[in-house]
């Protein structure tokens, strides 16, 4: 479908409230595709493709399953070329994906089910073609100048794609779906602060004037500045639930702690992203651990 000037698209509703929208940009010497989906939008994303035509460029906002599901499928419709800012690993072998992603553990045992959820949404590996980073710049036609930005946060390698021509940022996961039954995550928190004031600025400055989010419709300036918001708050409620939660108990403990204070579920997603917040409290000096507990300072 084309959203207007050289934007197509194609849309599924992961969960109620969770969109996931794929992008393509049609330029007059060849196309590019921002992320590839989840295996069950095939025929959708390969449709996207043909919409779009001249696909040779594959950018990967970043390394989760939701956006690299059908990287084998587009490779073989369209032998684009696949660039990735990092994580290359996750791209190009299915098992350390799912190890790393997953991180099997006492606390997070490893079942079929689960397995066969998260391998589920991807068709296979393909290899990584080219690492992005930030400042690399692609002008396919049509006036796109579309310039790799450096988004960490969810991801510490995430990056977003600015056409300079119009203000349209394409974005992963850095403005997060906040409805999700599960912690969206992140993988460092006072980066993802970082990356909300590097947006802010660049909203502010007319930089950007649009961003076109993966688990968001399109989204204006005024609404931008919403999810901004939103994103903020949440990453507010996650270190202050942490601190006082912090009451001389283990980490187990915590996460269950926090979990049930937010209304999540006990998951591997929200016990990486609990984890990381506690060691950059400690690392602040807001908390301390001894003895295999948690203080507050």
């Amino acid at each position: 479908m084309k959203f207007d000037n050289n934007i197509y698209y194609t849309t599924l509703d992961l969960m109620p409230g969770v969109p996931l929208n794929i992008y393509a940009l049609k330029g007059s010497e060849y196309s590019i595709l921002i992320d590839t989906g989840i295996k069950g939008m095939r025929d959708q994303v390969l449709g996207l493709c043909e919409e779009a035509g001249k696909v040779d460029t594959v950018l990967i906002t970043h390394v989760h399953a939701d956006h690299i599901g059908c990287n084998v499928a587009v490779k073989e419709k369209t032998g684009a070329k696949f660039y990735a800012a990092g994580a290359i690993p996750w791209i190009e072998n299915m098992e350390t994906h799912y190890m790393e992603f997953c991180i099997p553990s006492e606390h997070l045992p490893d079942s079929q089910q689960q397995r066969d959820e998260i391998l589920g949404l991807m068709d296979g590996p393909v290899n990584v073609d080219v690492v992005l980073a930030e400042g690399t710049v692609f002008r396919p036609g049509n006036g796109i100048e579309l310039e790799t930005v450096a988004l960490p946060g969810h991801k510490l390698e995430e990056v977003g794609f600015l056409n300079k021509a119009t203000g349209d940022l394409f974005t992963g996961d850095i403005l997060l779906a906040m409805a999700a039954p599960f912690f969206h995550g992140f993988q460092t928190a006072q980066g993802f602060r970082n990356t909300m004031a590097k947006m802010k600025s660049m909203l502010d400055k007319g930089t950007v004037k649009r961003i076109f989010a993966a688990h968001h419709h399109p989204l204006d300036k005024e609404k931008s500045y919403e999810a901004i918001r939103i994103t903020e708050k949440f990453l507010d409620e996650v270190r202050d639930n942490v601190i006082k939660e912090s009451k001389g108990v283990d980490f187990p403990a915590l996460w269950k702690n926090v979990c049930a204070n937010m209304n999540k579920q006990l998951e591997f997603r929200g016990f990486a992203m609990l984890e990381v917040q506690v060691d950059e409290l400690i690392a602040e000096g807001v908390l301390r651990k001894a003895d295999g507990r948690i203080y507050k300072v």
